[in-house]
């Protein structure tokens, strides 16, 4: 039998969690293979010509360490079994538009940072629509049963926390970090998984904490 008491204390932490960050895995990938369904257990880059770079790689392929951004000649030479794709943008663009809608049904606080991405507020939504978790699984199954591609979530009180627990809830998962679990969430993370730390920051930050004077008590 559930635990009624501590089910009751993890949805009041959960209600303080509004923002949504939501995710396509493998946005431009995932499209190509539901259109191409024999590609689906098969390394795929979505990218092309010998001097482009790669715009996405589904999960096969980044298991030979194909990413996005990655030139195509190195893409080619980690992977030579992969299929190529060209990108078809119009169909990208039009599977964006419909998830972007089906959010917009959910709450009109909605922010969209990409075509594969965005964060919605939902604390409007949640009396109707029930907790900020039982609203990410509604859009997660809504999104794959209409569109055939999978989108991972995070939850949280901000958006930067939200944006990272959805990285974390890759491929096709939720994560949620409630109030009293952020220190325990981030203290194992590295400084490069913060929003906006690219890897110049990221190297930098590295050196000036380990230049940094030792504190003595």
């Amino acid at each position: 039998m559930a635990d009624l008491s501590a089910l009751s204390a993890l949805s009041g932490r959960v209600a303080e969690c509004p923002v949504l960050h939501v995710d396509m895995d493998a946005f431009y990938a995932s499209v190509v293979v539901r259109e191409r369904p024999e590609l689906r257990d098969v390394p795929v880059i979505v990218g092309g010509g010998s001097r482009g770079v790669v715009l996405a790689a589904n999960y096969p392929a980044r298991e030979y360490g194909v990413r996005s951004a990655l030139p195509m000649t190195r893409a080619r030479r980690l992977c030579p079994q992969a299929v190529v794709v060209a990108p078809d943008f119009e169909t990208f663009e039009r599977v964006s538009a419909s998830v972007m809608e089906t959010f917009r049904l959910v709450t009109p606080l909605v922010e969209v940072v990409s075509l594969d991405e965005a964060f919605l507020d939902v604390r409007g939504s949640t009396r109707l629509l029930g907790p900020p978790v039982e609203i990410a699984e509604r859009l997660r199954a809504t999104i794959h049963d209409e569109q055939g591609i999978t989108c991972s979530v995070g939850i949280a009180g901000s958006m930067t926390l939200a944006k990272m627990a959805s990285r974390r809830a890759k491929p096709d998962g939720v994560v949620v970090v409630p109030p009293d679990r952020v220190t325990s969430f981030l203290h194992p993370l590295d400084v490069g998984e913060l929003w906006g730390v690219g890897e110049k920051t990221r190297a930098m930050l590295a050196t000036s904490s380990l230049s940094a004077p030792a504190l003595v008590g």
